[in-house]
């Protein structure tokens, strides 16, 4: 090339190109814009269409109040619908029994959580008697060494069972035993105080001498101790229903004479301690005040009274120490309203 030959200048088709690109882009920004604008203007048409055809307040709250209705019966039914695979099976519970038919001893007893789980009742032994306590933390666990506690971790009443548990934990000696049993699951627990009595005076009945005021109650038909009279008062061993929960007892119907119960060569130690309570819940219908009297005599000496109102479960506690270590007769005289209907008495001597 000469030297008076024209410097080539620059080639115009790139910029050419990135003008276009700019005005389409702009276009595309404009036509986006108007789309974003035409949209919002049409979705506050419809928000102002569907403010001015609200309803009422009262047919809102109506509607509101159906559709609440709705959501929860629907919820109920589905609920309703899977609590059967939540719940033990047959074979769970016949794993029970067989658990603790081979495990228990003397001492145990099981304790049942949620309290509704009255099923476990049917798979325990007869021997091992069963807790039905709302709280265990303060519970009169007399004679029980080893608690197993029942629960039920996929049913309703989950915060009953982690009470239960720690109620339980906080009197063991030592962590607990976990199993599972499919949808049971069973948790022992070695109590780290166990408190066993020297003697349970509903168990000592058969060889007990019982009268009303001055009059023997021999045995009658069935064998329990009926006194003359009409209809004159029974006493019986059994386990009745007292403020809510089952309690095993000695089963009195008051008269217008005191109740003596005589229990020959009994084992005392500090105290012997008991509860009395009208049977039954609700306990039948009476009139007037209804106070009881309880009163100890050991060897023909007076042990102490007590008076109880008979509303709930009431303890009375009776001092022994100055009998502690010998075995004495024991007589416990029982004065109640004849109204009262019938009474649940337990009693226990205590080291």
């Amino acid at each position: 090339m000469s030297a008076d030959s024209p410097t080539p200048g620059p080639d115009p088709a790139p910029k050419a190109a990135v003008g276009i690109a700019r005005r389409l882009l702009r276009r595309a920004r404009d036509v986006a814009a108007e789309d974003l604008r035409t949209r919002a203007a049409a979705a506050r048409d419809a928000a102002r269409r569907a403010w001015e055809a609200r309803p009422s307040p009262r047919r809102g709250i109506a509607i509101a109040f159906a559709a609440a209705l709705a959501a929860a019966g629907a919820g109920g039914i589905l609920w309703q619908a899977r609590l059967p695979a939540r719940l033990p099976a047959a074979l769970d519970w016949a794993a029970l029994s067989a658990l603790l038919e081979r495990d228990a001893r003397p001492g145990d007893a099981v304790a049942i959580a949620p309290g509704w789980a009255e099923h476990a009742r049917l798979a325990a032994p007869a021997r091992v008697p069963v807790l039905a306590q709302a709280r265990f933390d303060r519970a009169e666990l007399t004679g029980v060494r080893r608690v197993w506690l029942v629960t039920l971790p996929g049913a309703p009443g989950r915060a009953s069972v982690l009470q239960a548990e720690l109620d339980l934990i906080a009197r063991a000696a030592r962590p607990a035993e976990r199993m599972a049993l499919g949808r049971l699951e069973v948790q022992r627990f070695e109590l780290a105080g166990p408190r066993v009595p020297l003697a349970f005076l509903p168990d000592l009945l058969a060889r007990a001498e019982v009268r009303r005021g001055d009059q023997p109650c021999p045995a009658g038909a069935d064998g329990a101790p009926a006194c003359p009279g009409d209809p004159g008062p029974s006493l019986r061993r059994s386990v009745r229903q007292v403020d809510a929960l089952p309690r095993p007892c000695l089963v009195a119907a008051p008269a217008d004479a005191p109740l003596v119960i005589s229990f020959p060569s009994v084992p005392l130690g500090s105290a012997l301690a008991g509860h009395l309570g009208r049977a039954g819940d609700p306990p039948p219908a009476a009139t007037g005040p209804l106070p009881a009297r309880v009163a100890l005599r050991v060897d023909e000496q007076e042990a102490g009274t007590v008076e109880l109102p008979l509303a709930g479960w009431r303890a009375f506690r009776l001092d022994t120490a100055r009998f502690a270590g010998s075995a004495r007769d024991v007589e416990l005289t029982l004065t109640a309203p004849a109204d009262a209907g019938p009474l649940c008495l337990d009693a226990e001597a205590l080291p």
